[in-house]
């Protein structure tokens, strides 16, 4: 188990968000470090990372194995943007 920083995970999500690392590499490295997690977050970080774990865990980036409850990587990163923002925000305490 580890403990990560909010930053670590700011980190991770801005690199997939700008495409830095595709949505699998995303995925894989999203979900090891939430599933890792040790660490007691504020409930509003935790909503935010948690939401976004939602959103990792219906990525699926096979179009012939997509289902209408998955997501493809465009929305992925969608997503990810978004709860960048809120991160960000949480982070800085502003607003967001």
């Amino acid at each position: 188990m580890h403990q990560h920083t909010l930053a670590d995970y700011i980190q991770l999500i801005d690199s997939f968000v700008r495409g830095q690392i595709s949505g699998l590499e995303f995925e894989q490295a999203y979900l090891q470090m939430f599933r890792e997690e040790t660490t007691i977050r504020p409930e509003p970080e935790y909503d935010i990372l948690d939401g976004l774990f939602f959103g990792v865990d219906a990525f699926c980036a096979d179009p012939d194995l997509r289902s209408a409850d998955d997501i493809d990587e465009e929305q992925l990163r969608a997503e990810a943007r978004t709860a960048l923002g809120r991160l960000r925000a949480l982070s800085t305490g502003t607003p967001g």
